[in-house]
């Protein structure tokens, strides 16, 4: 892939994560800078929308609508007439390339790359033996798909680390030509009867090791052990990342401070005040100043959703209806923007449960968990959507639909004997409602969800 693409008066830095308009960073979405990559390197097709969808959102359902969305936000961003709709067919990037030039792309100012980037090396191997090399990768690809479920940071590609493996390059020059502020790296070493792996998160730009930690698995059981160790690696990574970053933030000029810099210093908020009056609201400023620098950041506009209904439910801020109408459009925005993270989601729909918007929260967190399904915030959220459900029902016994939701939670979790149950208490409340009549009330993923158990709560 080249170092840039250049066309008309902008430039794409894949590797940087970065479009410049007239030199200056553009201000873009991470979703829909992956949109601009894919239409640009295949510039010379129309692109169906279902291979748009595949390469942007790997492995994901997502509505047409989101890809929409995105794409008209590019086209704000690049002027209207840079991505054409082909009627039936999909997109395709129109502007002409300009001539390449030989020289590098010249070099950012340091405080233009404001979002947190991570690079995931490949593992020095220690060993001939075939099975621990396989199983170093593995590893890798592991660390890698874990990270990149981390809100607040952009993950380089495994395919561009990939590059590097066997390269003896100093670390700087890597992450350079990288475009990270953080690299992951570390080996693999048989030990006695057991394989040792020893890793180390670096700050790029100054070479220091920010932590550093050895993890052991038995020889004969390393590839069944390998997600276990990747999840240990990524429960002590994750917090020691964030730390870095908000460290690397607090080192920067007031002024100089960007969306990224500014939802972090939320989470920092949070994690040194806790849920305090202080702490609260200085994560919620933050997240607005966030949210201001960069309106198509769909994890600060969901977050902030979050923590807002949080701290009027607690009573640290008033109820009021423009409390509640902020809150919904936050939410409402960023489930737009970003239909496709699980944090986002996840955040988002338990913000709408606590605005007793319970049907469509339900749905946005089940979303949130078909995307994720270890997204512990939104497992935790469904849990209490399914205690107001059981207060709505004993609130109006004769009323269906808190019923219908209790069974669509039920059935998210797992306990499909009660979700039958409360599906037949629903039916009783109402002889006449269809699973059509579910789709209009609840949503089409909760009435796909409620089929199988259809009959069997007849």
């Amino acid at each position: 892939m080249p170092a840039s693409y250049r066309f008309d008066r902008f430039e794409l830095r894949p590797s940087e994560r970065v479009l410049l308009v007239d030199g200056a960073p553009a201000a873009l979405g991470s979703r829909a800078f992956d949109l601009l990559l894919c239409l640009v390197t295949h510039r010379d097709r129309v692109l169906s929308k279902s291979e748009v969808l595949e390469q942007v959102w790997p492995g994901q359902v997502v509505e047409e609508n989101n890809l929409s969305v995105h794409v008209s936000a590019l086209r704000k961003v690049l002027g209207a007439g840079a991505i054409t709709t082909v009627s039936g067919r999909g997109y395709r990037f129109t502007l002409d390339p300009l001539p390449e030039t030989a020289h590098e792309p010249a070099p950012l100012p340091p405080d233009s790359l404001e979002r947190p980037t991570i690079a995931v090396m490949p593992l020095s191997v220690l060993s001939d033996e075939p099975r621990i090399a396989f199983f170093a990768q593995g590893l890798v690809e592991d660390v890698t798909a874990l990270l990149a479920r981390v809100p607040g940071f952009i993950l380089i590609a495994h395919a561009s680390s990939l590059a590097f493996r066997g390269h003896e390059a100093p670390l700087q020059d890597v992450a350079r030509q990288l475009g990270v502020r953080f690299v992951v790296q570390g080996s693999v070493r048989p030990k006695a009867d057991a394989l040792r792996v020893s890793l180390q998160l670096i700050e790029a730009a100054s070479a220091r090791i920010l932590w550093s930690a050895q993890f052991d698995s038995r020889a004969d059981e390393a590839v069944d052990a390998q997600e276990t160790i990747a999840r240990g690696i990524i429960s002590e990574l994750e917090p020691e990342l964030t730390r870095a970053e908000i460290a690397h933030i607090r080192r920067q000029r007031p002024e100089n401070l960007g969306a990224w810099a500014h939802y972090h210093e939320a989470v920092g908020a949070l994690a040194a005040k806790g849920w305090s009056a202080d702490g609260m609201a200085t994560a919620r400023s933050e997240l607005l100043c966030s949210t201001r620098l960069d309106p198509s950041f769909g994890l600060s506009h969901s977050h902030y959703a979050l923590l807002t209904i949080l701290a009027s439910n607690i009573g640290m801020v008033p109820d009021t209806p423009d409390l509640r109408a902020d809150v919904l459009a936050s939410a409402n925005s960023a489930i737009t923007l970003d239909d496709g993270s699980s944090e986002v989601l996840g955040y988002a729909g338990c913000a709408l449960c606590d605005l007793g918007h319970y049907k469509r929260g339900i749905d946005t967190l089940q979303h949130a968990l078909e995307l994720n399904p270890s997204n512990a915030q939104a497992h935790v959220a469904m849990g209490a959507a399914l205690v107001e459900a059981r207060l709505s029902c004993r609130a109006d016994p004769r009323f269906h639909l808190p019923h219908v939701l209790q069974a669509a939670t039920f059935e998210r979790l797992g306990a499909t004997a009660d979700a039958v149950a409360a599906l037949s208490a629903a039916r009783q409340r109402r002889s006449e409602l269809s699973l059509d009549e579910v789709t209009l009330t609840h949503g089409r993923r909760i009435s796909e969800r409620l089929a199988p158990l259809w009959q069997q709560a007849g």
